[in-house]
């Protein structure tokens, strides 16, 4: 817990007295804290009448099933939690909540949050019962002292009213979309906001399918293309989208030219061009996105060096280049110098004896001229073998620790792939679920209409 948060928490404690410290043990946790909590913090956008991304927290049921992105709360598991996660998260944060706009939750009503998640999420149960700590316990307390008030109600009447034709048109283009196999429906509920995303029919899918979305292009947000045949050319497509904030290219054949059609994006957030062709020149004509704040082009043709060009024109982008493997220094090792050999010392010649009286007729004997002595051979150079034994076990390592920095890499690809493949995997699953509740509710609507056809055919 960071210190600013347990400096409130110790004040709350130093402030309260013995008989509000009874009375929040006596409280139940989540019917007297977190109900009012979420409904004033967090109704407001996940509510009966406007839950965003079809999360509501207006019940427990409610909150335990989620919304588009999966449950809300894991009973005892604030790490898994994404309702705790994203109110952690910094407030400038595009994932914090509540948004930055917006009445945020105190340190107290966080703590309290955390307490209920971390002892099982469950409906009923006074504080005492859960045995807080007694930092948890201040917590408790304040926010018994000092519960925030419900947000109001947005009424239906200020709901933005919606243009028949363009419903109708929407309608129409949903339906010719779904006929190819693709997925266009709506990012929440009462909101004109599109998202499209070709996953299901990614082998097939092409730049003529991706014409189809042209009448409404303006509405459309999110447009996910991994894995498709769309190219180059198919990009133009996506032009008349300026309201797009998010899209997906990764492991297609877009080049450095087809990035020509992004630069009207303005609004583009978030931009995957892993598995590409894109180049550090493709790179730069990304320079006009002042609002892309994430750009992934891992195992792509773009080097370091483009990214931070990049980087340095577009403040607080996040641009992901990929793992890469340590390199191993080899170790380099030392020859022992030869040893000169001592230049040989010439040997110096004995002094002859001085001659006898030489007899006239006898001549003296020659003196013999002296040997020069051979230079003595040059000793091998050697190297202690400690040393070398040392080399040769950090040369050793230094083998070993790349081949494990290189199956470590090949094992992160495969994580990465199969997250990625699991991800598409859920989102089909929730686009077919979504499909068939609408459908189950149309067919519940024809069945009513018909039960009511027999009971007026009876009188």
């Amino acid at each position: 817990m960071n210190r600013p948060v347990l400096l409130c928490l110790l004040s709350s404690c130093l402030l309260a007295s013995p008989s509000a410290f009874a009375d929040a043990l006596k409280s139940d946790l989540y019917k007297d804290l977190v109900v009012p909590v979420l409904s004033a913090k967090c109704a407001g956008c996940h509510g009966e009448e406007k839950p965003k991304g079809k999360l509501r927290v207006d019940s427990l049921e409610a909150i335990l099933k989620g919304g588009n992105e999966g449950a809300a709360v894991v009973a005892g598991k604030l790490d898994e939690s994404p309702l705790l996660q994203r109110v952690y998260l910094p407030l400038d944060d595009d994932e914090h909540m509540p948004p930055e706009d917006k009445t945020q939750l105190t340190a107290e009503e966080t703590a309290v949050l955390a307490f209920w998640v971390s002892s099982g999420a469950k409906g009923t149960g006074t504080v005492g019962e859960l045995k807080p700590d007694e930092k948890t316990l201040a917590a408790v307390t304040h926010v018994l002292g000092n519960l925030p008030k419900a947000s109001e109600k947005v009424a239906k009447a200020d709901t933005p009213k919606v243009d028949p034709a363009m419903a109708k048109l929407v309608a129409d283009t949903i339906g010719q979309v779904e006929k190819t196999g693709a997925s266009l429906m709506a990012i929440a509920q009462d909101t004109p906001e599109l998202r499209f995303s070709a996953l299901n029919v990614s082998k097939e899918f092409s730049d003529e399918q991706l014409a189809g979305l042209k009448p409404v292009s303006a509405q459309i947000k999110w447009v996910d293309l991994a894995r498709t045949k769309v190219t180059d050319k198919g990009l133009a497509h996506l032009s008349g989208m300026t309201n797009l904030t998010r899209l997906h290219l990764e492991n297609t054949g877009i080049t450095d030219a087809g990035l020509d059609a992004l630069k009207g994006l303005g609004n583009l957030e978030y931009l995957n061009l892993y598995g590409t062709q894109v180049t550090d020149a493709g790179l730069t004509k990304l320079a006009g996105l002042k609002n892309l704040k994430k750009l992934f082009i891992w195992q792509t043709k773009a080097t370091d060096a483009g990214a931070a060009k990049l980087a340095a024109t577009i403040p607080g982008v996040d641009i992901n280049t990929g793992w890469k493997a340590p390199q191993a220094e080899p170790v380099a090792l030392a020859a022992a110098a030869p040893a000169t050999p001592p230049a040989p010392v010439p040997a110096k010649p004995a002094t002859p004896p001085a001659p006898a009286p030489a007899k006239p007729a006898t001549p003296p004997a020659p003196t013999a001229k002296p040997a020069t002595p051979a230079p003595a051979p040059a000793a091998a150079p050697t190297a202690d073998p400690m040393f070398a034994k040392a080399i040769a076990e950090v040369q050793a390592a230094a083998t070993e620790a790349s081949k494990r920095a290189t199956q470590a890499k090949a094992d992160f690809d495969a994580a990465i792939k199969a997250v990625d493949e699991a991800t598409k995997r859920a989102e089909a699953l929730k686009a077919a679920s979504e499909k068939a509740a609408v459908l189950a509710t149309e067919t519940t609507a024809a069945l009513n209409q018909l039960k009511k056809a027999v009971e007026a055919s009876k009188k």
